[in-house]
């Protein structure tokens, strides 16, 4: 094999194992309708504390996304306890944003980072709506952000091991 070959063969086989797509990342499919009280949606995040937010649906199509922060906020402002919590999400939902920002499973981390961050300020830390093709589930911003930091990493490792064996290759001869 020419070292050309060698090389070339290197860089192919010597790939990240980390997730490189936000689809192959952990993603959240907790679902509710607009008719549930908001009272229920606030003990959900309250039995499970690393739950980041519901996907919000209304007649089997997809309204939007409640996070923890904005129902945590909403209902914290006054007399928003006393309004909401008793009535349907619908209420509460038609007072904020719930647009999420939604990306293809396929969507590569690096782009879904840069494309989040584009985000209004408020909107920037909220989870991201993924359509994997087969089915639909919340991405948290940490998540996303720890993969990058993960893809980052192996990039330079994996530099540092190609740069080593190539120079293998090549008997040293690498400028």
């Amino acid at each position: 094999m020419s070292q050309i070959a060698s090389i070339v063969n290197l860089l192919v086989n010597d790939s990240i194992n980390s997730p490189t797509s936000v689809g192959q990342l952990k993603l959240w499919d907790k679902i509710v309708g607009l008719d549930v009280r908001t009272g229920d949606v606030e003990q959900e995040f309250l039995n499970n504390p690393a739950l980041p937010g519901f996907i919000v649906h209304a007649d089997r199509q997809i309204f939007g996304v409640v996070s923890r922060r904005m129902l945590l906020t909403a209902i914290s402002q006054p007399f928003g306890r006393e309004v909401f919590i008793k009535r349907p999400l619908q209420e509460l939902a038609h007072k904020m944003d719930t647009r999420p920002l939604t990306l293809k499973g396929s969507t590569p981390i690096a782009e879904a980072l840069k494309q989040s961050m584009r985000r209004d300020e408020e909107m920037r830390f909220e989870p991201v709506l993924v359509h994997t093709g087969t089915s639909i589930g919340l991405l948290e911003m940490h998540m996303l952000m720890i993969a990058q930091a993960n893809l980052l990493e192996d990039a330079l490792s994996s530099k540092g091991v190609l740069i080593e064996k190539i120079k293998g290759i090549l008997g040293g001869r690498v400028a």
